[in-house]
């Protein structure tokens, strides 16, 4: 086995009000698609500001532009975009679009619209519907960290 041994710069945006104060802040991680860069966590804290994070985005956008990326992948919009036409996905579409636990993902891809994103579409394998349609769930559990 050939091991490669890999640096990375663990790159912090921070947004602050005072010395004191981090209202909010994105780390950016490596991407391996040329011209792209990507973050992997937004935090902020419960006080900040309305329009704290379109304005930590929108001077992240602005740096890495300065830095020569070309393009920034702002991650999935779980669950939007299924139009397929078998029962499976027509009942997870249904849950997207009326079920309140899945508000925050109906409201993120909302979010991500404002930017005028590039929306590609990303695949599942599975074999069995049954699988499927557990994906609503574990991504509920993901995003509330349990």
């Amino acid at each position: 086995m050939i091991m490669k041994k890999y640096t990375y710069i663990l790159m912090f945006i921070v947004l602050t009000f005072s010395a004191t104060s981090c209202k909010k802040f994105l780390n950016i991680v490596p991407d391996y698609a040329p011209g792209e860069a990507t973050y992997d966590l937004i935090r902020k804290e419960t006080d900040a500001p309305n329009g704290v994070l379109d304005m930590l985005l929108a001077k992240t956008f602005l740096y890495l532009k300065d830095e020569g990326f070309e393009s920034v992948n702002m991650g999935l919009a779980p669950l939007s975009g299924i139009d397929g036409p078998d029962f499976t996905q027509k009942t997870i579409k249904y849950a997207y679009d009326n079920l309140k636990a899945f508000a925050q993902f109906k409201g993120l891809r909302k979010y991500k619209e404002k930017f005028y994103p590039s929306w590609r579409k990303k695949y599942l394998i599975y074999s069995h519907h049954y699988h499927l349609l557990q994906v609503p769930n574990a991504l509920k559990r993901i995003s509330e960290g349990s």
